[in-house]
């Protein structure tokens, strides 16, 4: 039977890692301190429990504090004797099972979490509901030329990301695919298939060679629709930098690759519910040009 439990029992189940007992996050100091060891409010942590219910799908034992152990391990990414000694002094053979239980958990609710049906919110007539980005993130791996990211040069996988422009919810995950793969050749493989007719999204100048379906910098036609390109491809670069604060994906990843795709799906995951949770992008006001032209005509 699922039991519920509250913001502050996670506040309890953290104390051994923060070495500090909470009984509320009042205070600029408690509130960086927790944010800095977790990357979610403790609003999020007890969502993910009710939602997850480990009574009914984890093995007997799962606790309050091995979802904090998860929030940690992806936040900051440590070696495990590290994660270890800081969690409490737990086995690393305990501590390696739970977060990966719980890792794939969080991972397996992107699809009620992260809804292509969400890209409607907000929406008044434009062509264009999302822009779209690949974002690569390191691997550990021997050289390989199709692992290569010309971002930092060195090997790496690339996820393709969709944000609502409107509202600011992550609302497409794609990938993992190889980090040389070019964004446009990721695009034609499921999201342009994925829009409705007359629909488009917006992208940078990688995404060149499918004016039907994705808009480009080059493609606008006036000084207010390339300074809404600008605040829109900056509010996609806020989205990727809150996937970032997670040290795992951006420190060499040192697990088998098959991990990786759950642990960017469970910060995705995280991501999209501390939005939900009182931390969303900032707002944009954007026009397609057919829009604006309608408008002004």
């Amino acid at each position: 039977m699922e039991f519920l439990l509250s913001p502050d029992d996670f506040l309890v189940a953290a104390e051994p890692i923060l070495r500090l007992k909470l009984s509320c996050l009042e205070g600029i100091a408690n509130q960086r301190r927790w944010m800095a060891c977790f990357g979610a409010k403790p609003d999020v942590m007890a969502d993910l429990w009710t939602r997850i219910d480990p009574s009914t799908t984890m093995p007997e034992g799962a606790k309050p504090e091995h979802m904090t152990w998860v929030f940690y391990f992806l936040k900051l990414y440590n070696t495990e004797d590290v994660n270890t000694r800081n969690v409490g002094g737990c086995d690393e053979k305990t501590f390696r099972k739970w977060v990966w239980l719980f890792v794939d958990a969080i991972s397996y609710q992107e699809y009620p979490i992260i809804s292509w049906e969400k890209r409607f919110m907000g929406n008044f007539g434009n062509e264009a509901l999302i822009t779209i980005d690949g974002t690569d993130v390191p691997v550990q791996h021997k050289f390989d030329p199709k692992l290569c990211s010309h971002k930092f040069k060195s090997n790496g996988l690339k996820y393709e990301v969709g944000v609502c422009i409107q509202t600011g919810n992550i609302v497409w995950i794609n990938g993992p695919f190889r980090a040389g793969v070019h964004d446009i050749t990721i695009s034609r493989q499921a999201v342009i298939g994925a829009l409705n007719e007359g629909e488009m999204i917006k992208a940078d100048g990688g995404y060149e060679g499918e004016p039907f379906y994705i808009k480009i910098p080059d493609d606008c036609t006036s000084s207010e629709q390339r300074y809404m390109k600008t605040v829109t491809r900056s509010h996609h670069e806020t989205a990727n930098k809150r996937f970032k604060i997670f040290e795992v994906l951006e420190r060499l990843f040192r697990h088998p690759f098959n991990k990786h795709s759950s642990c960017f799906r469970a910060v995705a995951v995280i991501t999209q519910l501390n939005i939900e949770y009182g931390h969303p992008l900032y707002s944009v006001e954007y026009f397609d040009e057919v829009k604006t032209n309608s408008t002004t005509a």
